[in-house]
């Protein structure tokens, strides 16, 4: 994998955690899987701390990430 800048990452990473809750979003029958509720846990929280970085709103986390994936 090429390398990336610290903002690069930043992005990819908040693209991945995105695209990965919206699977499990679409897979309604994962919710009942207590190993796949915490993986949708770990990575809200992630997106959560990535959302304190002060240019998070204008690289795609500009939304209330509980309420697009609620817990």
């Amino acid at each position: 994998m090429k390398e990336k800048t610290a903002v690069e990452t930043l992005i990819y990473l908040i693209d991945l955690l995105v695209s990965y809750l919206e699977d499990f979003k679409n897979r309604n029958n994962l919710c009942n899987n207590e190993f796949i509720l915490g993986e949708r846990t770990a990575y809200v929280e992630c997106l959560e701390i990535l959302q304190m970085w002060k240019d998070a709103f204008k690289n795609g986390l500009n939304f209330d990430i509980e309420k697009r994936f609620p817990i």
